[in-house]
């Protein structure tokens, strides 16, 4: 069910304010009113930027480790290259999991009322 929205709040800001905020809330993909919202509520806002990079990178595995286990499956044998993939996809998946944690364990500017 969808919120209608009748009430309207005036804030006054400084125009490097509004500046600031208005960047925020673009960084988080957030309009100024739903970041707004998500402050008042004390959310953390968090924005994984290689999300969509580490899900590409996990298809990839899956599709390498089927193609393997077809291989094995037909020659009863995997070659070394087959195997060098699967481990260079992991450890990228491991850097960008690296990153995101640590973007999110750098995201504690919360603000304590």
């Amino acid at each position: 069910m969808a919120r209608t929205k009748t009430i309207q709040v005036a804030l006054r800001l400084t125009p490097l304010e509004k500046e600031k905020l208005s960047s925020k809330a673009a960084e988080a993909r957030m309009n100024m009113s739903q970041y707004l919202l998500a402050l008042s509520e004390q959310k953390r806002i968090i924005v994984a930027d290689e999300l969509p990079e580490l899900c590409q990178q996990i298809i990839r595995i899956g599709t390498n480790v089927n193609q393997i286990v077809m291989v094995a499956n037909t020659t009863k044998s995997v070659s070394d290259k087959q195997i060098d993939i699967v481990n260079q996809n992991l450890i990228e998946i491991q850097n960008l999991l690296g990153r995101m944690i640590d973007t999110i364990k750098d995201s504690y500017d919360e603000i304590t009322v």
